[in-house]
């Protein structure tokens, strides 16, 4: 299921690792250097991005856990540092999302949202924070190389859904926007313990299951792309780019930052 990880490499966690941007995540932060646990809602749906990481040479455990039920997360995280190590930096990216209108949205439905999009981030931001704390891995020195952050780091993945109201998605731009601004006040507790936290929100990406919409017919790339200053979808890469510059050295001075990758979209505010 893993491999112990090298002494030297920083370990990180990305949620939501078994395909997608979590798995455009979890590549590159191995690419930089982390060893890497891939928490998906099964361990068994993780295995393939940790084979081809293992593949490739570099430390990875995949890991399963529902992130709205805290225990589950606990365990999983207890068994990413048995295997590789202290944990360094946590990306919180499980997602869902909705298209209802709100008077039809059933409230079972919107707890449902509220739990992953929602609690899981603060199961996953806590559990590993206080791992942080604890192991002392908040407090180390900082690096020189890519692959070492200064102290520990927490990245979530926002949207621009929770920067704009979208029609028919109550659920999905409530718990992005309580994810940025939760962003805020995570930062500001867990500054004196020498741990960053940041959100990443992604405009229109070009994911798998997108490309599929459009080549269904069921979604317009022209209309998206129209909207788009830089007039192209985002790519997984892209994101996971924002995510590795983030959990650097580089960014060692920015927290409880709002780091909005959407080509523009935010921005254009004519008609």
């Amino acid at each position: 299921m893993g491999e112990q990880a090298e002494p030297s490499r920083p370990v990180a966690v990305v949620t939501g690792a078994s395909r997608g941007l979590g798995a455009a995540m979890a590549t590159r932060l191995a690419d930089d250097g982390w060893a890497v646990g891939c928490l998906a809602t099964t361990a068994e749906r993780a295995q393939p991005v940790t084979d081809k990481l293992l593949a490739a040479g570099h430390p990875a455990v995949a890991v399963g856990a529902n992130v709205r039920e805290r225990e589950e997360v606990d365990a999983a995280l207890d068994h990413v540092e048995a295997v590789l190590g202290p944990i360094r930096l946590m990306v919180n990216n499980a997602g869902i999302a909705q298209v209802k209108p709100f008077l039809d949205t059933d409230p079972v439905e919107f707890e449902n949202i509220v739990g992953v999009n929602l609690i899981g981030v603060f199961n996953g931001s806590q559990a590993a924070a206080q791992r942080m704390v604890a192991s002392g891995v908040a407090g180390a020195p900082a690096g020189d190389s890519a692959s070492a952050s200064a102290g520990g780091s927490i990245i979530q993945l926002g949207s621009i859904a929770g920067h704009n109201g979208f029609p028919n998605r109550v659920g999905y731009c409530g718990t992005k926007a309580a994810v940025h601004h939760m962003t805020k006040v995570m930062a500001i507790d867990l500054a004196p313990h020498n741990i960053r936290v940041n959100t990443v929100a992604p405009g229109y990406i070009r994911t798998d299951m997108v490309q599929e919409l459009i080549d269904a017919g069921t979604v317009a790339e022209g209309p998206l792309t129209g909207r788009i200053p830089q007039a192209r979808l985002g790519t997984p890469e892209h994101i996971a780019s924002a995510v590795a510059w983030l959990a650097s050295p580089e960014a060692s001075y920015v927290t409880g930052e709002i780091l909005t990758v959407d080509g523009g979209w935010v921005a254009y505010g004519h008609i």
